[in-house]
This record gives structure tokens, sequence and C-alpha cells, in this order.
């Protein structure tokens, strides 16, 4: 049996931004870390078939997100959803599951210890279904309504043309909220809708710190430093000015480090092989998350 709260209209603890949207609930049922609820957070949605791409670079995304402690809101379902949710909490970051269902009835059901996992992470899980309701087609895009309306902006991983992911998009536009779509290869099924997104206007995005230029109230988190490993005394000089989420090229390192160029050469092609640091070709070099 899941302990969880009640939460009404008129309670302190029902968002603000719940208040605002279309068809707004009467009521939702919470459980875990409900000062979750106060807090700024991004949405991330996308398909349930998410390909090796998606789950890069949508990983990477999230990542950002959660390396700045931003609360993290999807869906539970299968594919983006997970990913979003999983990521958040490998990186200690905090996460929100919106349910299409009621506590006793968990879905997916394959997903139940995923939902068990966020709520003992000190994540939090929210719907507006009582615990013995089941889901059912209807309720995953009343569902999507909230997992949109939560979010100050809304992230697609990946989608299909026609889908409940683009019906998310078109919601968290209709609540004036930004919208951003990762593109994807046009041989992709999976990348069409966000494809389609960005051009209708959604802001096109390859990494999570192009979001955090949009909404100042993210620009005091800090990046948690996650690579705690005890650094080699000759590595210092060039891991203090490095970034986990920004690169920076070869001549910008020599210049902050002041060292000669055949050095730093060889000090960063041995942290990359120590997998310090990673190297993207045009983009130049960044710390790793792990």
């Amino acid at each position: 049996m899941i302990e969880y709260e009640e939460i009404n209209r008129e309670d302190k603890l029902f968002p603000e931004r719940l208040k605002k949207i279309k068809k707004s609930p009467k009521k939702i049922y919470a459980t875990g870390n409900l000062k979750l609820l106060e807090e700024a957070s991004i949405s991330v949605v996308g398909t349930r078939h998410i390909s090796d791409y998606g789950k890069r670079h949508g990983r990477d995304i999230c990542k950002q997100l959660a390396m700045r402690d931003i609360t993290i809101v999807s869906g539970l379902a299968v594919g983006v959803d997970t990913l979003a949710h999983e990521t958040a909490m490998k990186y200690s970051g905090k996460t929100i599951a919106v349910l299409p269902c009621g506590f006793d009835n968990i879905f997916p059901t394959e997903n139940q210890k995923l939902f068990e996992n966020i709520i003992n992470n000190g994540g939090l899980a929210i719907t507006e279904y009582a615990s013995n309701i089941k889901a059912d087609s209807k309720k995953f895009l009343e569902r999507n309504r909230i997992v949109a309306g939560l979010g100050v902006g809304l992230v697609v991983i990946e989608a299909l043309e026609r889908s409940g992911t683009s019906v998310t998009a078109k919601i968290a536009k209709s609540q004036g909220k930004q919208v951003f779509a990762l593109p994807g290869s046009v041989d992709n099924k999976c990348s069409v809708g966000t494809n389609n997104l960005i051009k209708d206007g959604a802001n096109l995005i390859t990494e999570g710190v192009e979001i955090l230029k949009n909404y100042p109230q993210f620009e005091k988190n800090k990046v948690k430093n996650y690579n705690n490993q005890n650094i080699k005394k000759e590595y210092k000089n060039i891991f203090s000015v490095i970034f986990y989420d920004k690169y920076l090229s070869l001549e910008e390192i020599i210049k902050k480090t002041g060292m000669p160029t055949r050095e730093v050469i060889t000090q960063l092609t041995l942290m990359e092989l120590e997998e310090l640091i990673e190297v993207e070709i045009g983009k130049g070099y960044r710390k790793k998350y792990e």
C-alpha cells in the first residue's frame, strides 16, 4: 500500500503552474519529495521507440540538467521517459514522474521498479487519479498536459510524426512554454516529429546547456563535480580550466593555462585515454561526466 498526499487546488502545496493550464486538475495525489512541487523544472518527453542516437544525445542533455540540480519531469513511460528519469537519478538529480493511473496500478508494469526507485531516491510521483484507477489511452493524453504544465519548458528527444509526444509539444506551446527539440536524420522515423517541431518554431538543441540560456532562474545552479578521481598533479592545470558542458578549443586551453603547446597536446591525449575528458572534432575538449 503506497502512502500518498491528496492535494486540492486550494492547498498551498498545489503547484501554481498547474492552476494555469487548460482543464487544470481539481486535485492531485503525490508520493515522495513534495518539495519538488515548488521548484522550477524542465519536462522531457519522447518516443517509446527511442533509437541509439536518441539514447546517446538524450542522456547527455538530461545529464547536463541533472548536474545543475534541475528537476526533470517525465511520464514514466518506456523509452525517452525512462531514460530521463534514470539519468536524473544516476547523476543525483531530481525527477518527477507523472502517472496516467492510480498508485495501485502503475503503468507500464515493467516500470514498477523505476517508480519505486524514484520515490526512494528523493524524487516524486504525482497523478490526478485515485489509487484504484487503471491507465487507458484517454488518460495518457490527460497525463501529458500535466507533464507539460509542470515544466517551465519542454524538451522533445525523439517523436514520430503523429504521436502523443507531438501532442504534448503542442500543449506546451499552447501553455506559453518554450519547446526544445533534438534534430535527427530524415531517415529516422523517430526524428520526423522533432524535425517538424523545429520547422514549426521549436528551438533546435543539441546540448542541455542551450536550454538554460532561456531561463535566468537556473543561472545560479552550479555544475556538480562528478569527476572525483584523484587527478594527477600534472593534469590539474588543464583540468581546472575546462568545463563539463562547454567545449574548449586547443588554442583556448593553451591561452588559459599558459602552457607550451606540445605539453598541452601530450596531456590532453593522456587525459582522453584515461577518460577524464572527451574530444569532439570541430568543437574541442571538455570534462567527462563519469
